[in-house]
């Protein structure tokens, strides 16, 4: 499938161009607000949601489309498009759930160009292209408007740029590049490295050679609760307020951004380390459990509220999606495969599937009346989603003393993942 990843770049901006990009990203929001109540009043007339190729031809029909680019003023229809449809899924759920709201007058939003209606420069200079509407309105004599870039976040990979997105931000404006990487060269000699995913323990590896390694998450769960309670003591008090006040606050926004920023941090930090250790420890293959359907046990039910919310506390999607594309730069793939059973269902150690013999005790810890083995369960499910993945592809499991020895554990101190035993 398709690879592709995001750069983040600041423009600058002279007078014409911050003129010409504001008025682009003004129409926007006209362009959206017009999609939204033609969406709202076909809901309310049939009870039915239109799509984004159905408001399409209502932003056509009005006169601000001119001013943008064919793909850019279809943009905001599909934005409203894709907001219903998620409000129609969610209030299936949750009956308080409201649609789409507009946008104020004065608001800027974002602007979408497809590779059509840009062009890159043997300098690097983004050439976008100005629709013949807002040449005439704001008199602008040359057909592309060139976007010095100041700098990007982080080095564009090798790859194409296939889509331009400008986010308006507080006083400046920011390019969003898509780029579509090429297909990498995948290794195909060395080790196969597996990984259950947790919470408390985000990350736990078995390797073929019999080594293990577990990544504590305590200190990333207890800023999670920290900021939980925060954001939830901030709340109370908005929720105290008068009737008719704002029920925003600029703390409560402050709050949000920083607790996500710090487990952000830790995240990205983590699956950095896991990638360079498995470049540079001649690693073809990760396996990792598939997590679909993890809320639901074997009869199909789904888990209670609050086993439900306990999962959701740390992003282990995140944790895959981060990993997936750090490794396939190094060329190493990411399969992911059922781990239902791994961490309770078997011993590692023996291969004993009898449940009556097996059982997890205290702090996540394995026992094993048939061979007397005492592990931890996330090392366990780690060595079990390894053994499972083999036999699929008709490799012998192979057995190891090194992988019932004592894991290398490692926690984060705010900036590392220290290893501390």
């Amino acid at each position: 499938m398709p690879r592709y990843e995001c750069r983040v770049g600041r423009i600058e901006t002279d007078i014409t161009t911050f003129r010409i990009l504001a008025r682009m990203s003004w129409v926007a929001t006209k362009l959206y607000n017009t999609a939204l109540w033609n969406a709202r009043d076909v809901w309310d007339k049939t009870g039915k949601i239109p799509t984004g190729i159905d408001l399409q031809k209502t932003v056509y029909e009005s006169p601000y489309h001119v001013l943008l680019p064919a793909h850019t003023y279809q943009h905001p229809a599909h934005q409203v498009g894709n907001g219903f449809r998620s409000w129609f899924a969610l209030r299936k759920s949750d009956k308080t759930a409201r649609p789409p709201g507009f946008r104020k007058k004065e608001f800027l939003s974002s602007i979408l160009f497809t590779e059509d209606a840009f062009r890159i420069a043997h300098n690097g200079i983004i050439l976008l292209t100005i629709s013949k509407g807002l040449k005439d309105e704001l008199g602008y004599p040359d057909k592309y408007m060139p976007l010095r870039i100041l700098r990007w976040g982080t080095p564009l990979p090798v790859g194409q740029i296939k889509q331009l997105e400008i986010m308006p931000r507080n006083g400046y404006f920011e390019v969003h590049a898509k780029i579509l990487l090429p297909e990498p060269e995948w290794r195909t000699e060395g080790r196969i490295v597996a990984i259950d995913l947790g919470m408390r323990n985000p990350v736990t590896s078995a390797s073929e050679d019999g080594k293990t390694e577990i990544y504590k998450g305590g200190k990333l769960l207890s800023h999670l609760r920290y900021w939980n309670k925060e954001r939830a003591r901030v709340q109370s008090a908005i929720m105290e307020r008068p009737k008719g006040r704002k029920d925003w606050s600029r703390s409560l926004s402050r709050m949000s951004k920083r607790g996500a920023r710090q487990v952000g941090q830790g995240i990205h930090a983590l699956t950095k380390q896991i990638a360079e250790d498995c470049s540079s420890g001649n690693v073809k293959e990760v396996v990792v459990g598939d997590l679909g359907g993890i809320k639901k046990d074997k009869d199909g039910k789904k888990w209670n509220d609050k086993s439900s919310q306990n999962w959701q506390q740390f992003p282990i999607r995140e944790v895959v999606s981060q990993l997936r594309y750090k490794l396939e730069r190094s060329g190493i793939r990411l399969v992911e495969i059922d781990e239902r059973g791994t961490s309770k269902g078997r011993c590692s150690a023996c291969g004993n599937e009898d449940r009556k013999l097996m059982r997890r005790v205290h702090r996540g810890l394995f026992v094993c009346a048939n061979c007397g083995g005492h592990i931890n369960a996330d090392v366990n499910g780690a060595r079990n989603i390894l053994a499972r993945y083999l036999h699929q592809i008709g490799k012998p499991v192979e057995g190891s003393s090194g992988g019932l020895a004592q894991p290398s554990v490692r926690r984060w101190n705010g900036h590392l993942w220290k290893v501390v035993s």
